[in-house]
């Protein structure tokens, strides 16, 4: 039943309405005349006769701009391997406008209007991505703060084609001018390269190799850290454990002591030397996963090695075999 509370405060007098159902939160909610508040509670005894028991509450008093910021301040991101890419992410759309707009007015109208304003200044994926994201911090404040939607309106609204995968892998001639390029580059960056090629390595565990973690006897290497949150090892070919013999061995226990901005510098120079249009240090993990399959190796065992946890990311983004080679690969079967 509902009950109304008269209320004197500076400027005059108000109503004060409380709608209560056993086992239900109470309602409650303060107008300016005892007719508005009368007809507002018979809107609500009717929604609770039918079984309608949401409550808007706290979605109407916060922004989308609230919610970023508490899913930051909470640490909600925290248990993520890429978590610092979220505050970057969050100090961002916090410059967009659709931050400021009351939740429980938030619409896939605002969600088209934001996505018009973002893909002006960056990708269809990047664009997805914040979706992605901003579609997670709204079930948290759903499934984990008890504020309470209708629905998440990031899933009603339709994602942006992406571009097709990169395909960029190195050429031979170009591999010999990076080779080239790199004599006059840091002593550590052209065993880098061959490392990366021979394991398809991500640059952030390349960067964190320690010496402990490398089996010399069985020829595995431990990648403690990794991108997808778990321990992986990989087998070493004979040209990655010649690599790694010889480097210098530091007290710190570093294979490689370069850090991210020392290595990109050093890679950036390198590669406008050799002339590298276009290319990546990380097409050097493509080149590596595509080369793994020309040797012949099965599409479980090149996933063990580049740790993908999807082999459809593996063969459709990560490989681009040569279709002369397969070519005469073929020649060589038929003629047997």
């Amino acid at each position: 039943m509902a009950t109304f509370f008269k209320r004197k405060h500076k400027k005059g007098w108000n109503y004060f309405v409380q709608v209560r159902r056993k086992g239900i939160k109470t309602i409650c909610k303060t107008f300016a005349t005892r007719i508005e508040a009368k007809r507002w509670a018979r809107q609500m005894e009717t929604k609770l006769d039918r079984g309608d028991y949401s409550d808007y509450s706290e979605a109407s008093k916060v922004t989308l701009g609230d919610l970023f910021k508490r899913y930051i301040n909470e640490g909600k991101h925290k248990h993520k391997k890429g978590w610092r890419i979220e505050e970057y992410k969050v100090g961002t759309l916090l410059k967009d406008s659709i931050t400021d707009t009351n939740l429980i007015r938030l619409s896939t109208k605002h969600i088209s209007e934001f996505r018009d304003r973002r893909v002006m200044q960056v990708s269809p994926t990047t664009y997805n991505k914040d979706l992605s994201f901003i579609s997670v911090v709204i079930n948290t404040a759903m499934h984990d703060w008890g504020i309470y939607l209708p629905h998440n309106p990031c899933r009603l609204v339709k994602r942006e084609k992406e571009p097709n995968p990169r395909d960029r892998i190195l050429a031979d001639d170009e591999y010999q001018r990076l080779m080239k390029a790199c004599s006059s580059a840091n002593r550590y960056l052209k065993p880098m390269i061959n490392f990366s090629i021979e394991t398809a390595i991500r640059k952030g565990e390349l960067l964190a190799m320690h010496y402990e973690h490398i089996n010399f006897e069985k020829r595995t290497l431990l990648i403690p850290e990794t991108k997808t949150g778990k321990p992986r090892t990989i087998p070493l070919s004979p040209k990655a454990i010649q690599i790694l013999q010889s480097q210098p061995r530091r007290l710190d226990g570093k294979v490689f002591p370069l850090s991210v901005d020392s290595l990109k510098a050093h890679w950036v120079r390198a590669r406008k030397k050799a002339k590298l249009s276009g290319f990546r240090f990380h097409d050097l993990r493509r080149t590596a996963c595509s080369l793994l399959f020309e040797k012949g190796l099965s599409v479980p065992s090149v996933q063990l090695i580049s740790g993908h946890a999807d082999p459809t990311v593996l063969l459709n983004t990560y490989t681009k075999l040569s279709a002369e080679k397969i070519a005469l690969e073929l020649e060589k079967v038929g003629n047997k």
